[in-house]
């Protein structure tokens, strides 16, 4: 598959078949991810892997802090965000109900234990930086995980970056076994998409190029 198809046609997959996935396709698409550029080629990223059994467990333990602890999905915005921000966020969320309620599933129950449940994918990716990197570093992580997920695309499986984790860090942390000083950026679930689910239907809309772009000639 070439680029410009995988980046034309890749969208975030929300329900996976309970199918395994080798441990070699795997190593193949974090293979192709860790050509993603990083500054001086330091590669920042420092990646974890879950799977099977291991990621039933991990989810368990995270909806059990969820269902204690209540702490939902969200932009995890510092300040106010700008309005026209806001609205692509709520387009987003009213565009996937229908889908959602078609499964018969609460649709708040879907984004935030489904989050932490990885929808159902047996494998997870966690992507990790030391905290001696500064911010702007994960720039680099986050190119890492773009090359990821257009790799899995065009070796037949579907990925879904999920970001309400950062919120249970500490109790990935501890199911690792590796240091506060690792800093958690993103999880990126990843195995063979279930076309039998509406939600795997729905497609974000983008913004056109003069909305975000200014030339400067």
């Amino acid at each position: 598959m070439d680029i410009q198809t995988a980046m034309e046609n890749r969208s975030s997959c929300r329900s996976y078949l309970d199918e395994s996935v080798s441990h070699d396709l795997i190593r193949e698409i974090l293979s192709d991810a860790s050509r993603a550029p990083s500054a001086l080629n330091m590669q920042p990223w420092e990646i974890h892997v879950v799977m099977g059994s291991e990621r039933k467990r991990l989810s368990r333990k995270l909806i059990k802090s969820y269902r204690e602890r209540g702490v939902t999905c969200g932009p995890g915005a510092s300040k106010q965000l700008p309005g026209v921000f806001m609205a692509r966020a709520r387009k987003c969320a009213d565009d996937m109900v229908p889908m959602v309620q078609k499964m018969g599933i609460d649709f708040k129950e879907f984004v935030n234990e489904g989050s932490l449940n990885f929808y159902g994918a047996p494998c997870v990716v966690f992507i990790f930086m030391d905290d001696s990197f500064p911010p702007e570093r994960m720039v680099d992580a986050g190119a890492f995980m773009g090359f990821l997920t257009l790799s899995a695309f065009s070796k037949g499986l579907g990925s879904c970056p999920i970001g309400l984790v950062n919120s249970y860090s500490a109790e990935i942390r501890d199911f690792l076994n590796i240091p506060e000083s690792k800093n958690l950026v993103i999880s990126v679930a990843l195995g063979k998409t279930d076309s039998s689910k509406p939600i795997n239907g729905f497609r974000t809309q983008r913004a056109t190029l003069d909305e975000v772009i200014r030339w400067i000639d």
